[in-house]
């Protein structure tokens, strides 16, 4: 009997630190997170501020700066702006955008999320 309740007693102290990490990385994904990129050819700046919308749904702002590099000189500033929406996969933890089908990895540790090849930092 007390190693039924005990074996009861850790299965759910188990199953609980599950839900606490699967809730802290939908607690960190609302902020701010920047990214920046230089080559040869062009600089870019990207900022994507998410803000939950509502239970598992998302919205992404993303402001992208982009400046061409020709003959050593930097040329004219383009910006875009984007609004994405995206949905949390809790069994993933992740960020899934409806659209494009990008997905948005967290690294609650470093502070970083993830797109394909792309780290951004958080921020705030």
């Amino acid at each position: 009997m007390k190693a039924t309740f005990k074996s009861m007693v850790g299965a759910l102290l188990l199953l609980a630190a599950c839900q606490s990490k699967k809730n802290q990385t939908q607690d960190f994904i609302p902020g701010t997170y920047v990214n920046s990129a230089k080559g040869e050819y062009a600089v870019a700046n990207d900022t994507l501020v998410i803000k939950q919308a509502d239970g598992y749904n998302y919205q992404i702002t993303r402001r992208t700066g982009y400046q061409a590099i020709r003959k050593g000189k930097l040329l004219p500033k383009h910006q875009k702006v984007e609004i994405l929406n995206s949905v949390w996969d809790s069994n993933k933890q992740e960020l899934d955008e409806v659209t494009t089908g990008r997905i948005f990895r967290f690294d609650t540790d470093k502070k970083l999320l993830l797109i394909n090849q792309a780290s951004y930092q958080k921020i705030n």
